[in-house]
């Protein structure tokens, strides 16, 4: 591994950033760590992580985070303010020196969408605003992620049945774990700066090929009913999502019904040098989570 200084994480305690931080350490990084609530801080100092609170929503926070640090993996989740986080990231890191840093797009459809998706704009215009900085950048732009389809664990578990408005459209899913291995390897080598990834799983794959997945790694049927935007929308607002994100998501929704994510890269096997994970072993990694809780999975 080559010599990395110090890593600073943003996004620490979500699904990347937590399985980011704990592999940056396995390889030996020096790893800080973002984080704007505390409670959730002790967990990282438990692993040896240096902790700061600070928030991309108000950069007077950041300073302390951002100093003295040599990368960058700058995550923004989705949301209304998106935009404005990640420039004040990028405005603490230009304030801090010229750190690296590794940026987490996303595969946007940009170049296919007739209306883009409001977070794909956001990404769009994120990703000119780092690549005009000045600073060493590395943008990574994964595609859907599989983990999106837990969302569907609750009528898995419960009927057998994957209720999504995808209609019969294909799309290249990742894997989380893959997109963290990706970031892993970027942050802690040379040779990446100025390069933008796309990201995707091994193959283009249907809500119905998520359904038969799921029953291979369940050992029983679970079938794909497709359902209208609509009520996709209302189950989403049901499960507490803020009207933005659950419309952000209706807009990544219809797009992928379309097949405008329809397309494949090598990008993870080249960086990592494994191949991406399928959405089959991706069921039965998680199949757990999708299984009655009466009948535990095989």
């Amino acid at each position: 591994m080559a010599s990395t200084g110090t890593i600073l994480v943003t996004g620490a305690t979500g699904n990347v950033g937590g399985g980011l931080i704990p592999e940056l350490i396995a390889m030996g990084a020096t790893v800080r760590a973002l984080v704007r609530d505390e409670s959730k801080a002790q967990g990282l100092r438990d692993a040896g992580v240096e902790v700061v609170i600070g928030d991309l929503d108000k950069p007077e926070t950041l300073d302390p985070a951002f100093r003295g640090v040599d990368k960058v993996f700058l995550l923004t989740a989705p949301n209304p303010n998106q935009v404005t986080q990640a420039r004040n990231g990028i405005a603490a890191a230009k304030r801090a020196g010229r750190p690296h840093i590794v940026r987490q797009s996303a595969r946007a459809l940009i170049e296919t969408a007739v209306a883009l998706p409001r977070v794909s704009a956001q990404h769009a215009e994120i990703d000119a605003e780092l690549e005009a900085s000045g600073l060493p950048y590395t943008i990574l732009r994964p595609h859907n992620f599989m983990q999106n389809t837990l969302m569907a664990a609750q009528t898995v578990a419960s009927e057998g049945t994957v209720y999504m408005p995808l209609n019969a459209g294909k799309f290249g899913m990742i894997d989380v774990r893959d997109v963290v291995d990706v970031a892993a390897k970027v942050l802690t080598e040379a040779g990446h700066e100025g390069e933008i990834y796309d990201l995707t799983g091994p193959e283009s794959i249907s809500a119905q090929d998520i359904a038969a997945g799921l029953s291979k790694a369940l050992g029983g049927e679970v079938k794909y009913v497709d359902v209208p935007l609509e009520a996709a929308r209302e189950a989403m607002l049901g499960m507490g999502m803020s009207e933005w994100l659950a419309d952000a998501n209706n807009e990544y929704f219809k797009a992928l019904s379309e097949s405008l994510g329809d397309f494949t890269t090598n990008g993870v096997e080249e960086i990592t040098g494994h191949p991406a994970r399928s959405y089959e072993t991706f069921a039965h990694d998680f199949a757990k989570a999708f299984a009655p809780t009466s009948a535990p999975a095989p």
